[in-house]
């Protein structure tokens, strides 16, 4: 598999979540400080847990920060992954349909890596400012903005998933279900993928191919195994 590290100056996807695979038997109360170490190994900071995880068992004892059904990480033994992704999918089925009725009627639009891209290419003669308004300014973009900014929204229609969006119905939900437990990245077990998974940039492909090889590693793991999702600080 192709490496997923790119030069911090070019990356076009932001980590905002990130999922730690700790060593199994490891004290709850240790794994947020053994993820913030293995992280910053890596040069990333962290700005705590998140409850990320959905949980199986009532044992506060071996989770970390349980609430309301969600905790920030504990043995995969004691997560419930199998109701994420279902969470995820059915979630991912509304959002699919009003964002349809929400862009009937427009052209399909460019993704906003395509301005991304050329912005990179010569920031002199296509400087950001202009990449981001020609990317908004497109009319399924636009919709999509309008949409988001109505306070009766029930959800927003995130303009980063518009390459998603484009690819279909089963694209989208497919997607939400691999997205469901990796989330942005992934420090790995036992060293390998070089100990970290991340999608090279916002293209769909991309996306793709780190929640492939993130899912394929997860479930590969030792249900002992322990898992934790941080904060990422920006």
């Amino acid at each position: 598999m192709r490496s997923t590290q790119r030069p911090q100056g070019l990356r076009t996807v932001k980590v905002s979540r990130i999922v730690v695979c700790l060593p199994s038997g490891t004290e709850p109360r240790l794994l947020p400080e053994l993820a913030t170490a293995k992280l910053g190994t890596r040069g990333l900071r962290t700005n705590g847990t998140i409850c990320h995880f959905a949980a199986k068992t009532r044992r506060a004892s071996k989770l970390v920060d349980r609430w309301r059904g969600l905790t920030s990480g504990g043995p995969i033994a004691l997560l419930d992954l199998p109701a994420m992704r279902r969470h995820a999918e059915n979630a991912a089925a509304a959002q699919w349909i009003q964002w349809q009725d929400v862009v009937a009627g427009t052209r399909p639009a460019q993704p906003w890596w395509a301005y991304r891209d050329k912005f990179l290419a010569d920031p002199r003669r296509y400087p950001l400012a202009r990449a981001q308004d020609e990317f908004r300014a497109q009319p399924r973009v636009l919709a999509m903005d309008i949409h988001n900014a109505l306070p009766t929204t029930w959800f927003d229609l995130p303009l980063g998933q518009l390459e998603a969006f484009q690819a279909g119905y089963q694209a989208y939900v497919n997607l939400a279900w691999l997205s469901a437990v990796p989330a942005d990245g992934l420090a790995t077990a036992h060293g390998e993928h070089d100990g970290w998974l991340t999608s090279l940039t916002g293209r769909f492909t991309d996306q793709l191919t780190y929640l492939r090889a993130a899912n394929t590693h997860l479930d590969g793991l030792h249900p002992a195994t322990q898992l934790i999702a941080m904060a990422a600080a920006h």
